[in-house]
């Protein structure tokens, strides 16, 4: 009887023990995910929402409509044909085709966040209920710039941000859609372009990741910065040959040289002496293989995979290739992260929410995302990307004249099939305190990130300074 009892007292605790684990998790997936889960496209009270709100207006930076209703009470999006393409996936549709503003914010649009006592203000003017308005931090001059010189025919994405206060000031994807014909955009190409590629577009960052490669080093490796590397052109692995780019042979280099000519067989011999445990702590600090909850956007989880280990898989991860994947926004981030001294910020889109009767939303200030490196490592690493654009290394199209940018290239292969053109990457900052950058440009399947994408960024960067961002 006694052991019956003791039995019974054991099930009860464990009941309890497993309803107790059940409530903590469910209210951490309220309070995590809830917001996500209520801004759902097929969220019922979203469409019954509609049909009693006019929906607020969604502006830029500087006050221009990207999103509003007309006097029908239709939903219609930027006037310019060049804009509205360029800003489609920032802003999406209200169908919830793209994981946009519409979508995302519309507790905002569709007045969710008003007040009774605003409700009841509204009622006794007698004009119809309205959600809120929305200012970006987004420049739609900038997205247009962008969106217009971005290689004609290729896919790809271009990311712009403050790295001191995480403001996007342009986040643009090719191919576009044009969110007033959006059954067009749904039937064309399976509907590729709706596929917002900075935010959701996971690709191998190639020689972008040895910015991660060279902080594990500086962190784990007491010599790293001073003893030489020797790069014979090539690097036998086990089943796999790791060579460089054009056959090239660096000789004797130093690790900021190594960083700057870019150099594979150095970055492999990092990635095998530092080890899987070393390289992805070290990718963690940066951020691979969060959950990115972030406040104002949805945004993919970037992989450092460890789950299958080879020499070769960790060899090759050493210069970004292998199964390691990222987004365009991601690595934007983490040159964002050089410049502003380790520590990376969380990206924001919402600038300012007004209410119908002009009264500001309390918006959350900027806030850290995580401090991936020390001021002192940040310091040296940023040092090594200002070298790589200045000594006329692989960075130096992105040279602007007047101001210290820093930067890293890729030439991200995806493909076994060499005649396959590689992805083109630039990562980089302008080191200013007045114009504070980050960028990420890619695209995809058009060669090398030096020829390619560092010209790019430039342009881009010098059109954003030339805003006054």
């Amino acid at each position: 009887m006694k052991a019956m009892r003791r039995n019974m007292r054991l099930i009860v605790a464990i009941v309890m023990c497993l309803f107790v684990g059940l409530f903590a998790y469910f209210s951490y997936s309220v309070y995590f995910y809830g917001g996500r889960w209520f801004n759902n496209p097929y969220n019922p009270r979203l469409n019954t929402q509609r049909q009693a709100v006019r929906p607020g207006t969604v502006m830029d930076r500087d006050g221009e409509p990207l999103a509003f209703t007309d006097s029908g009470g239709t939903r219609r999006y930027a006037r310019d044909n060049n804009t509205r393409r360029a800003v489609s996936h920032v802003i999406g549709d209200n169908a919830g085709n793209v994981n946009g503003v519409e979508t995302f914010h519309a507790q905002y649009l569709l007045g969710f966040k008003t007040s009774i006592l605003e409700r009841l203000a509204q009622v006794f003017q007698g004009g119809e209920r309205r959600g809120d308005d929305i200012y970006l931090t987004l420049s739609a001059k900038l997205n247009t710039y962008i969106s217009r010189n971005f290689p004609s025919g290729r896919s790809g994405a271009v990311v712009i941000l403050n790295y001191r206060t995480g403001d996007i000031y342009a986040m643009v994807s090719k191919p576009d859609f044009d969110p007033n014909r959006i059954d067009v955009a749904k039937r064309e190409e399976g509907g590729s372009s709706l596929l917002n590629r900075a935010t959701q577009g996971l690709y191998p960052p190639g020689s972008t990741f040895k910015i991660v490669t060279q902080a594990a080093a500086l962190n784990n490796l007491p010599n790293a910065r001073s003893r030489p590397y020797d790069c014979s052109g090539a690097l036998e692995v086990e089943k796999s040959v790791v060579t460089e780019a054009g056959n090239n042979v660096h000789g004797n280099v130093t690790l900021q040289e190594a960083f700057a000519k870019s150099c594979n067989v150095t970055y492999s011999q990092l990635a095998l002496e530092l080890g899987y445990d070393r390289m992805n702590t070290e990718a963690a600090a940066f951020g691979l293989g969060d959950n990115f909850l972030f406040r104002d956007l949805v945004v993919y989880n970037s992989i450092y995979p460890t789950d299958k280990r080879s020499a070769d898989d960790l060899a090759w991860s050493g210069l970004g290739q292998g199964r390691v994947l990222v987004t365009p926004l991601h690595m934007a981030m983490t040159a964002a992260c050089i410049a502003n001294n380790g520590v990376m910020v969380e990206p924001r889109l919402l600038r300012q929410v007004t209410g119908p009767q002009g009264q500001r939303r309390l918006l959350g200030a900027p806030r850290p995302y995580r401090t991936a490196l020390s001021p002192e490592t940040a310091a040296a690493l940023r040092a090594d990307m200002v070298a790589a654009v200045s000594t006329g290394s692989t960075g130096s199209g992105a040279r602007i004249r007047g101001f210290t940018v820093g930067g890293k290239t890729g030439s991200a292969e995806a493909a076994d099939d060499k005649t396959i053109q590689p992805h083109a990457w630039f990562v980089g900052f302008v080191d200013d305190p007045n114009h504070p950058l980050a960028i990420a440009v890619l695209v995809e399947f058009s060669g090398s990130g030096g020829q390619v994408a560092a010209p790019l960024a430039r342009r881009f960067l010098q059109r954003a300074i030339d805003l006054g961002l």
